[in-house]
């Protein structure tokens, strides 16, 4: 039986819950994927077929031993403004609209509806289980008719639904009780038992209370997974960010509104000299020792909240006295000019003034480049070295002054040369566009370094570990109390 991960809110640990059991499968020998119909989220992943998929259903495709492909997540919504988003259909942007637009289009709802079900056609035809995952509310009224992230799928996949419930939040009992009662008798059908998650304590305080809402609905709890609050999976969402560490090593990152891919800074786990603050406001910058402009949605918005907030005066006082690391749309950010004639970034045509810290400018064309990426070092300590990564972005860096960092060599397994990044030395300021360039060895010990060197801290080699092997590492931690305290035989098997 395929399964199929939902809640009734939020941020209750689904996305966890499916890359441990996709592991725990895995092993047992079974050819598993995940899926999720449609994901929101500003954290993105090249696939195998050069497409752009959610952060998180490319992890939970590691975690199986595949590559991320867009059939593991048909649609992805990301949004660009406060009212308008950027739709991805099976990888490919395809229109820019309100959330109404995308419910009321019947052009791109067709194009959404059958993306969804040739993915599952083709993700059921080529595994023996498919492991979905919801999103959000599994059932809210006003969305139910028009429903492509819960049971409409899961009933196209014919896969039996298991219903998470966050514990830690408190309610989680009459909220898995409201949501039967509140399910049509088809969906309702489909639910097989329910999860409890985040629980703190002694399980037996709970026994009263499950066997209330296993007799009110009729479904049995299969387990209760204890609140793991040092896991550090890739992250769907800003809700995700929390500091690193607790070293000598000072490092901000700047928290800026549309902030993407903010997993950049996850392999600075691996190195127990740092300490990674979130800085959201410019009183709580200080005096750190590298500042790292992460990705951004809308590198426009986020450097419009830089001014307003007068971020942008605190790193002009800091410049030069700490390392300032930009990667993609924190590189874009530092230059001068960010020339957007198609509204592609900033939604609004036009020519936008950035940081000026670096003699760079940004041009913005209609394509967008999303692939998994090789580049070599062109300068300083970097030259010649080999740097993974992956690109994401429609921004192409023009050099008005400054030199290239390094050169982009491959991309998706074709030769390209892209001339990428900056390096000012003497300004300690360091720009690139790969994405997990951190997650490299030989470009993390760089920028550490100099940090390091900054602090009259020793330098150092950084840990061999790619992203992906502290990734699997810590899913192994959760699987292995997934495989101990949820009955997964009950749920693989046709109940």
């Amino acid at each position: 039986m395929n399964l199929y991960i939902v809640s009734t809110m939020s941020d209750s640990g689904k996305t966890a819950i499916v890359s441990a059991l996709l592991r725990v499968l895995s092993r047992r020998s079974l050819h598993v994927t995940p899926f999720k119909a449609q994901n929101m989220s500003l954290n993105s992943y090249p696939s195998i077929e050069g497409g752009e998929i959610a952060l998180a259903q490319a992890m939970q495709a590691y975690v199986a031993g595949l590559m991320p492909s867009v059939h593991h997540n048909p649609i992805l919504i990301k949004p660009m403004t406060s009212d308008r988003a950027e739709y991805i259909i099976l990888g490919k942007p395809r229109a820019q609209l309100s959330f109404n637009e995308y419910l009321n289009d019947d052009a791109i709802r067709h194009l959404a509806i059958n993306a969804v079900k040739s993915s599952i056609r083709r993700l059921k035809d080529e595994f023996d289980l498919v492991v979905g995952e919801g999103a959000g509310s599994a059932y809210e009224p006003n969305l139910a008719s028009r429903d492509l992230a819960n049971f409409r799928p899961a009933e196209w996949l014919d896969a039996g639904v298991f219903v998470v419930l966050d514990i830690d939040r408190g309610g989680s009992f009459i909220q898995g009780l409201g949501l039967i009662k509140s399910l049509p008798p088809g969906w309702r059908k489909l639910v097989k038992g329910f999860i409890i998650n985040k629980f703190r304590g002694d399980e037996k305080l709970l026994s009263t209370a499950i066997k209330w809402l296993e007799k009110k609905t009729g479904k049995p709890v299969l387990g209760v997974l204890p609140y793991v609050d040092d896991l550090w999976l890739w992250p769907e969402d800003s809700m995700d960010l929390r500091p690193i560490g607790n070293g000598p090593l000072n490092i901000a990152l700047i928290a800026y509104p549309y902030i993407s891919n903010f997993n950049d800074v996850y392999p600075l786990i691996l190195e127990d000299d740092v300490t990674v603050r979130i800085v959201r406001d410019p009183r709580e910058l200080g005096d750190p020792h590298l500042i790292i402009l992460p990705g951004s949605k809308n590198v426009v918005a986020s450097l419009d909240w830089m001014r307003r907030t007068g971020m942008d005066k605190e790193l002009a006082r800091i410049r030069g006295s700490a390392v300032i690391l930009g990667i993609c749309g924190g590189f874009q950010a530092m230059g001068k000019l960010l020339s957007d004639p198609y509204g592609v970034e900033a939604g609004i045509p036009g020519d936008y003034r950035g940081l000026g810290f670096v003699d760079t400018n940004t041009i913005y064309g209609i394509d967008k480049v999303v692939s998994l990426s090789r580049a070599v070092g062109l300068r300083g300590e970097l030259e010649n070295v080999g740097i993974r990564g992956y690109e994401i972005h429609r921004g192409v860096p023009q050099y008005a002054g400054d030199e290239p960092l390094i050169m982009i060599t491959e991309r998706n397994g074709k030769t390209t040369k892209q001339l990428d990044g900056v390096l000012r030395e003497k300004e300690l300021i360091v720009g690139i566009t790969l994405h997990d360039s951190l997650g490299d060895p030989n470009f993390r010990s760089f920028v550490l370094n100099m940090a390091r060197e900054l602090a009259g801290l020793p330098r150092r080699n950084s840990s061999a570990s790619s992203s992906i092997e502290l990734l699997l590492s810590q899913v192994d931690r959760l699987a292995s109390i997934i495989e101990d305290k949820l009955d997964i035989d009950f749920m693989v098997n046709d109940n």
